[in-house]
């Protein structure tokens, strides 16, 4: 699907088409960034109740996006391999509570975009990406747009200069040190042999 609309890369939207979410700011980032680069589409994975669903797809319609797709809602192996071929991910979430999917992003090998708001605050540094500074207003259309603008000169930062490349390995590099399985483990470990040497 990709291919044949001429797109040689791609930016991922992951999350449930609720308010806070802002999927509304994506729409408007990738207005700007889709006309200034014609081989660059949205992915925008997820879904919700049917109002949203419509306001979501008539708010692209509205902004005439071409290279947009509605992919509805995915599997973990579908969702691996679009972080794998995505250039960056974005989540512009207002107050995200931990934010999941930007580990699973970074898992990938793939830098993300959030906002700078809630966990991923605790995490996410230079390295990985950018968290773009909030807008007030976000909950108006003026200032939707506002937050959209922020989000398109992040996209447009991590393809000029190659965050992919650039970035993608450390973002790998950085969940196995602290998001692992084995990593987990060996904090439960270390945690278990401290309490016991207090007792």
């Amino acid at each position: 699907k990709f291919a044949a609309s001429g797109i040689k890369k791609l930016v991922t939207f992951v999350g449930k088409f609720a308010d806070w979410k802002r999927l509304d700011t994506v729409l408007y980032a990738a207005k700007e960034y889709e006309a200034k680069y014609p081989d660059v589409g949205t992915a925008i994975v997820g879904t919700g109740p049917p109002e949203a669903i419509e306001l979501y797809t008539g708010l692209a319609q509205k902004l005439e996006l071409q290279r947009t797709f509605f992919l509805g809602p995915k599997g973990q192996d579908v969702l691996a391999e679009l972080f794998s071929m995505s250039e960056v991910g974005m989540f512009p979430s207002y107050k995200e509570p931990f934010g999941m999917v930007f580990i699973e992003c970074c898992a990938c090998g793939c830098p993300v975009i959030g906002a700078n708001s809630g966990g991923p605050v605790e995490f996410v540094v230079p390295e990985q990406g950018v968290l773009v500074e909030e807008e007030a207003e976000w909950h108006t259309e003026e200032g939707a747009k506002k937050l959209g603008t922020k989000i398109a000169d992040a996209v447009n930062t991590a393809l000029t200069e190659d965050w992919k490349a650039k970035k993608g390995p450390g973002c790998v590099e950085f969940v196995t040190k602290n998001f692992s399985t084995s990593h987990q483990c060996s904090e439960m470990i270390a945690n278990m042999k401290a309490w016991a040497a207090a007792e």
